[in-house]
This record gives structure tokens, C-alpha cells and sequence, in this order.
């Protein structure tokens, strides 16, 4: 006799095909051609600020956010500014609970942000590059792809989506005066410590002299952050400077020299350190896949 019971799982939202992977680095002004399609898209702001436009609706979408186009909607992607990242990737999926979460701003914190952060990792595992074909047409598998390593890319993807159909659905279930106040503080203090960074990417700044503008402990301060970025401050503070680098590096009007100095490095040597360890390229060979690269 078989005395356990079985608790059999209802998929609520299942990816059923890949179409597209992609991470485009806009070095210029640029717009997109505009396109339909009948699949679904996600599109995460890596870096910088756009203008998505969906079904004649403009749309501003900065670092940290995202935006999910429907099958069928016509779309397009515009600068609002000189430089900007983002990843995209396209799919199938049937689930009606997606409309809670499309043709909108969508606000990616400390959790969403690391599965992203797994999702692209696990992406370029399983796919051949260059990621930065506009018109992609077909996903080809890299041969030592790991094992389960699209299964893997599935349920990230599938992850990332449930919870940010989660949060939409507990915030919109929310009376209005307490919406949004479980992140109000954290996040008025992460954007806080993230302005005082970007105004300081051409300065040398410490973590105290950061957590000394605001008045929170500083224990809290980089508590919070880390939870909501998934990365400490001064982790984040590199990252910002070597985004910075690489729009210096695109325009091709300096030295590395000159950058590192610009960006107050103590050597080119730790400039191109730093780099690497962030990049995994040297600033000479992220220079010549710039000059390779398709860009819109």
C-alpha cells in the first residue's frame, strides 16, 4: 500500500522555446527600426537610458529597469543619452498572468537583479556569440554546452518572470498608502548611494567618504544595498567607472592613459587590471570587437 500522497505541480507559466539572446552596447546616437513579432520580449536596461516605444506610447527606461513587449506589439528602442546597454532576450511562453507585467515600467531589485545577472551567465554558457547581431535569426548551441544547461536558462527565465508577476501582484492587492513602502526606504537610500557614485565616477572616493553624505549607519547602508543590487557599494562603484571607461574607449579620442587618469586610477596598469577583472577583456581587445560590432 502506498502511503504518500503525491502533490502534483500546475505549471502556471512555462517557456517553451528560445528565439533570441542578445547584449547591445549603443556607442552613439541611435534608433531602432522598429519591429513586430509573435513572441514575447524582455528587455533589461544594463547600464545608461533609453526610450522604448510600445504601440505609439514612449516610454523612459533607465539602469536597473526593464520592459516587456508582447507577441504582436509594435516596438522600437531609442537613445536618451550617448551610451547605453541592455540585454534582451525573446521566447515563447503561454500564460495570460504575463499582462500584469507587460507594457510597463518594470522596477528589477536586488533579487530580480541577480537572476538576471545568472540568466545572461548561463545564457552565454549555452549559446554561440557574438550577441550583438541586431538580426539574429537563429540561436545556434555551443557543443560543451553544459549539462542542463538550456533547462537551466528555461527555469532562470521562468523565475525571473513568476517573481516579477509576484511583486506586481502584491503591490497592486496593496491599500494605496502602503504600497511600495517595504522598498520606499531601502530604495530612496540605494538611489542615493547610486547618485553619489555616478557624480563621483571621475573622482577617487572612499566607502566612508560614500556612507558619510547620508544619514543612516553605515553598517545599514551597505546592508540594504547589497540586498537591493545584489553587489556591495564600492563592488558597484567599480562597475560604474569601467561602464564609464567603455564610453571613453568607444568615442576613441584618448589614451588609456588618459582615462585611467581621467578616471583617477593610480596606474593604467590598475585601470587595465580592474578592466579585466570586471570584463574579462583588456581595454585593447574591448576596443576592437567596438570597432567590430554592429551598432544601431
Amino acid at each position: 500500500m502506498d502511503y504518500y500522497k503525491r502533490t502534483s505541480v500546475e505549471n502556471k507559466l512555462c517557456i517553451s522555446n528560445f528565439i533570441s539572446f542578445h547584449y547591445f552596447e549603443y556607442v552613439k546616437e541611435f534608433e531602432g527600426i522598429g519591429e513586430s513579432h509573435n513572441f514575447w520580449e524582455l528587455v533589461y536596461i544594463d547600464y545608461g537610458n533609453v526610450k522604448v516605444v510600445s504601440n505609439d506610447k514612449e516610454y523612459c527606461v533607465t539602469s536597473g529597469e526593464g520592459y516587456l513587449h508582447a507577441p504582436n506589439e509594435l516596438h522600437n528602442i531609442l537613445s536618451a543619452g550617448d551610451f547605453a546597454s541592455t540585454f534582451i532576450i525573446s521566447f515563447d511562453c503561454e500564460c495570460e498572468e504575463l499582462s500584469a507585467i507587460q507594457s510597463r515600467v518594470l522596477k528589477f531589485y536586488g533579487e530580480e537583479t541577480q537572476i538576471v545577472k545568472r540568466l545572461y551567465a548561463a545564457g552565454q554558457k549555452v549559446f554561440k556569440g557574438p550577441y550583438n547581431i541586431f538580426d539574429q535569426q537563429k540561436l545556434i548551441l555551443k557543443e560543451d554546452a553544459p549539462y542542463g544547461g538550456l533547462q537551466e536558462l528555461k527555469n532562470l527565465l521562468e523565475l525571473l518572470l513568476l517573481t516579477l508577476i509576484q511583486n506586481s501582484y502584491l503591490k497592486d492587492k496593496l491599500p494605496k498608502k502602503y504600497q511600495d513602502r517595504d522598498f520606499a526606504n531601502e530604495r530612496m537610500i540605494v538611489d542615493q548611494v547610486v547618485g553619489i557614485i555616478l557624480s563621483s565616477i571621475y573622482q577617487k572616493v572612499t566607502l566612508d567618504d560614500i556612507c558619510s553624505q547620508l544619514s543612516f549607519s553605515k553598517s545599514y547602508i551597505l546592508k540594504v544595498f547589497k540586498k537591493q543590487m545584489g553587489v556591495s557599494v564600492m563592488e558597484y562603484y567599480s562597475q560604474m567607472k569601467i561602464k564609464e571607461a567603455k564610453r571613453l574607449i568607444s568615442e576613441d579620442k584618448y589614451t588609456y592613459t588618459q582615462i585611467a587618469g581621467l578616471l583617477n586610477y593610480s596606474s593604467v596598469h590598475h585601470f587595465s587590471s580592474n578592466f579585466k577583472q570586471i570584463t574579462n577583456m583588456t581595454p585593447s581587445g574591448y576596443q576592437r570587437s567596438v570597432k567590430n560590432r554592429f551598432v544601431i
